[in-house]
């Protein structure tokens, strides 16, 4: 149960970056000058980044609910591509701080060594 949670816990962070990705595509479409933003690249690296993470973490979780023995290795690999956009969407938030990159890197690297202890477990459910 609690392996799945971290499924569900990358599914959320994606998500989360998925909205703010969208948020900056469409200031950048409106070329809303009051907001500032990464411009279009990056609210399209947010997005394809967002976007294949969430397929990566319905994959791991779905094969965690089936008990396959290497279903984590989809929520490492999620973990670990989710750490661009995430930097991305937390430099937006955060206005530009620079302490926004250790935070991702932070998150990225916890969900990374929780989803190889899952795969270290023998059972993954």
């Amino acid at each position: 149960m609690w392996l799945q949670a971290g499924n569900i816990l990358l599914m959320v962070v994606a998500a989360v970056v998925l909205v703010v990705g969208v948020d900056q595509g469409t200031a950048a479409l409106v070329a809303s000058p009051a907001t500032p933003g990464l411009g279009g690249f990056g609210a399209a690296l947010m997005i394809g980044g967002a976007l294949l993470v969430l397929v990566l973490a319905v994959v791991g979780y779905r094969w965690m609910a089936r008990g396959e023995r290497f279903a984590p290795l989809f929520a490492v690999l999620g973990w670990a591509l989710l750490w661009f956009p995430l930097a991305l969407a937390l430099a937006v938030l955060a206005g530009g701080h620079p302490l926004a990159q250790f935070g991702a890197t932070l998150v990225s690297g916890v969900g990374v060594v929780l989803s190889l202890v899952a795969l270290g477990s023998k059972k993954p459910r």
